[in-house]
Parts: structure tokens; sequence; C-alpha cells
């Protein structure tokens, strides 16, 4: 899964970025073109670390997240051609994280600003988007399917309009095949991430046009300088200034809530893994996660919840006392779960 770090320039989203990664970049004022700073962030999982002193494989592999530092929303910036490079780069993401300032400016407003970015550069796909069809109506070709996608799309720009995206954009299934393509920022889950000090409180922030489903905070300054530290120095400097869990760990389960994602495993001698499905997502997402063939020819899904697992103490006693299913590929997989994919080759 892909997570969008976002947000005005001097927010604070390479500070966050350098303390989850291993890599750290210098945090100058980032070009709207260029492309953005990419690490990979292990989701430590106590689940996956009890599976594998059980199995003893020859791999152990936690779920990762891909985080992406993208450069500073240049408000009001008249390069709109850097502007939508930016903005493209940003839509991949399945999940974005906002970054505000709150303790060195106007937290509301920079989110307010934010949003209306995010909002203007959405409508402004719906409106080509209306306009192309309005051509293609014109042409007397597929008028059944340019009504459809017209609907689906003006229905979004509605919203758009109103600022209420975060609560009444509804859309229906017949309608995703004409949206999935466009990526718009108002589908996808948001986090708000408060860059605050030790004396200030998490703000309480909200914002009508986007989905934000979670939020958090950090002494971000503080948290990259621990993140730089040896191993032995940083455990020493984080119980000084009171900071229990590394932020990675903090931040990659408050990804988690807020994007709506969840781990399933994988079990064997050869490999414990844990993999990362979005909330809903059935079997055969999850045998695609693992690989493409398993969903070609998916038959059926084994799967045992992990605590069903943990208590019984091995598969066989699991499958004993009844507690392992066959699911189809429509099954919704739930977190913890593990999963064995019957397959045709």
């Amino acid at each position: 899964m892909k997570v969008a770090l976002i947000g005005l320039p001097g927010s604070g989203k390479t500070t966050l970025f350098n303390a989850l990664s291993d890599k750290p970049v210098d945090a100058h004022p980032g070009v709207p073109g260029a492309p953005p700073h990419v690490s990979v962030l292990p989701v430590k999982d106590e689940r996956l670390d009890w599976l594998s002193d059980l199995y003893h494989p020859k791999k152990h592999t936690p779920a990762t997240l891909i985080i992406e530092d993208h450069a500073g929303i240049p408000e009001g910036s008249a390069k709109a051609d850097r502007r939508g490079e930016l903005f493209s780069r940003m839509r991949s993401a399945d999940g974005l994280v906002i970054v505000v300032n709150a303790f060195g400016g106007d937290a509301a407003e920079e989110l307010e600003l934010v949003a209306l970015e995010l909002l203007s550069a959405d409508l402004a796909i719906c409106e080509r988007r209306l306009g192309k069809l309005e051509q293609e109506w014109k042409k007397l070709k597929e008028r059944d399917r340019v009504l459809r996608e017209r609907a689906a799309i003006e229905h979004v720009a509605q919203a758009i309009r109103e600022g209420r995206c975060a609560h009444g954009l509804a859309v229906r299934s017949e309608d995703e095949p004409f949206l999935r393509g466009f990526q718009l920022f108002v589908r996808k889950p948001v986090m708000l991430f408060a860059n605050v000090t030790a004396e200030t409180e998490v703000p309480d922030l909200d914002n009508a046009a986007l989905d934000i489903r979670h939020r958090f905070s950090a002494r971000v300054r503080l948290e990259a300088e621990l993140a730089a530290l040896p191993a032995d120095e940083r455990e020493l400097f984080a119980a000084e200034f009171g900071v229990e869990e590394p932020l990675r760990e903090r931040f990659a389960h408050a990804c988690y809530r807020g994007l709506g994602l969840l781990s399933f495993f994988t079990v064997g001698e050869d490999e414990c893994r844990a993999w990362t499905l979005r909330e809903g997502e059935d079997a055969l997402a999850a045998a695609d996660e693992v690989h493409s063939d398993l969903a070609k020819g998916f038959i059926r899904a084994e799967v045992t919840a992990y605590e069903d697992l943990h208590t019984l103490g091995s598969m066989r006693e699991v499958k004993a006392k009844g507690k392992q299913r066959l699911e189809g590929k429509e099954y919704p997989v739930r977190d913890g779960e593990i999963l064995n994919i019957r397959f045709s080759a």
C-alpha cells in the first residue's frame, strides 16, 4: 500500500519522512515537478512474530507501507503544468496523510488550503471529462454509456462544488467503472498528521470536504533526531523525552486505522508473511496480492483466525476442532486471518 505525505511547504512533511525512514533526505523546499522521496516502512506485528516462532520459517516477512514524501503544494501557483504533475504523482497513492504545522502556524487554515487545492484539482478533472462526454454525445455513439458516465461524474462534481464529499458522496457500484481511473482525491481515505511541540495538544481539526478518518500527532523534529541516532543511544534518549514507542511503529498502526487497512497472513516452513488489504476486500483480492496466478486459478481459501491458532497451538488442532473454514472468492477477509489459497495451475 502506498501512502502519500502531502501538505503546504514548511508543514514538516520531509521531517516526518526522515523520522520514518532509514535513509534521511535533505529537508529543503521541494520542486513541484520533482519525484517524491520514497521509503519502505515495515509494519511491526506481534502476531507475525508468534507465527514465526511456531513455524520457524526460512523467511520472516512483515507487511510494508510505501511512504512517499511529495513536494509542498504551491498555494495559488501560476505554474499549472508543474502543479498538475505534482497532483498526478499524488493520485497513485492508496491513502493520503495531510501534514499540518500545529505549532508554528494556523493548522486549521493549512488544512483548509490543502483541501481547497485537492478539490479544485478533482473538479477540473470532472469538468474536463464532462466536456469530452458532451462531444461524444453529439456523435450519437454509445449514448447509453455516455448518459450513465455523465450522471456518475456529475454526481461527484456536484458534491465537490457543495463541499460535502466527506459525508455525502455515496457512489453506486455500477458507477465505479466510470470513476476508478480518475483516482480522485475526494474518494481516497485521508489521515491528518499534526506536527506539534511537547506543549501543544492535538488540534481538533475537521474538513467537510475530505474523508478524514483519523487524527495523529507527534513531535516530528524530536522524532527525526531520535531516528538518526544509533540504536543504543536512541533508546536512552527516547526514555529521557518520554517517547515510549518509535514513531515508525505508531505511524504504521495509525495508518492501518486511519486508512482502513488490515493484515492477513500466509504461513509455512518456507515463509511466514503478513500482507496488506483494504477493509472489505475479498479472498480473490488477497489471492492476487500474494500472486496473480493464485487469483487466476482460485478455487477456495482455507481460512483460520489467528486467535484460534494461537489458542489451540497448532494447525492440526485447529482442523480437529473444526475451526478452519473453506471460503469462496467473495469472502470478505478479516484482520488477522491466516489464508491458504487452493488454486488450479
